[in-house]
């Protein structure tokens, strides 16, 4: 596994970040065991009390599963079938890429609402280091499209709606090629990046139609650009 220093600051909700873009990068599949914990914790360089919260956040979220006396592993849900069918039916319609703006733009400005009434802290944290690693990533001159994705997918999950964190996920396996081309050059990660603090800004604040209208914003102004560059 490739994983990185941690932030001292904010140490188990690093590991949570780096756990789950192992997942996202199809490193840990669903029903892989993970090391043991002090395994973990000496390829983190933490404690393994900071291991367990992690797993414990992990746990919460449904993305991890802890089975007593066998270990810790990547959660096989029912969900994932459902995920599976509804991206495959996507695939099979080949629809424009007009049509998943379209569905962004009804979904994904309710969610930042829904995210807005419902985050907890630990979800906040999490956005804010998924951002703060987009702009490291960005500055480095890498891209920052699987960042750009993640962020999608926790404010899906801070929703506090398992069936939108769902649809986010199917719909974004489907966007990878646009959101490539839209973060290919360095002011437009910088504007990306400023989008998202905005909704995480609303979202911190709890405020409800903020969160929504800065989201809005954010897909109307990606959907430009994919459009200008067509």
């Amino acid at each position: 596994m490739d994983v990185k220093p941690i932030n001292r600051k904010s140490i188990y909700q690093d590991i949570v970040l780096q756990i789950r873009a192992m997942i996202e990068r199809g490193e840990l599949t669903p029903g892989d065991k993970l090391p043991p914990e002090r395994r973990l914790a000496e390829m983190f360089s933490v404690s393994r009390n900071t291991v367990r919260e992690a797993i414990k956040a992990l746990a919460q979220k449904d993305i991890l599963e802890s089975r007593q006396g066998a270990g810790t592993f990547v959660r096989v849900a029912d969900a994932d079938s459902f995920a599976e069918a509804f991206a495959g039916s996507i695939v099979r319609s080949q629809p424009r890429l007009k049509d998943i703006f379209e569905v962004r733009k009804l979904v994904e400005p309710e969610i930042a609402a829904l995210a807005a009434r419902n985050a907890s802290p630990s979800d906040i944290t999490w956005m804010e280091n998924v951002i703060s690693e987009q702009e490291e990533a960005a500055q480095a001159g890498k891209m920052t499209s699987e960042l750009d994705q993640l962020f999608h997918e926790i404010l899906a999950e801070a929703s506090g709606n398992s069936v939108m964190r769902i649809m986010i996920g199917a719909l974004h396996d489907e966007f990878v090629e646009s959101r490539i081309s839209v973060l290919q050059s360095k002011d437009r990660q910088q504007r990306s990046l400023e989008a998202h603090k905005a909704i995480v800004d609303a979202i911190k604040g709890g405020h409800i139609m903020q969160a929504e209208k800065a989201m809005r914003e954010h897909l109307e102004e990606v959907e430009r650009i994919v459009f200008a560059d067509k």
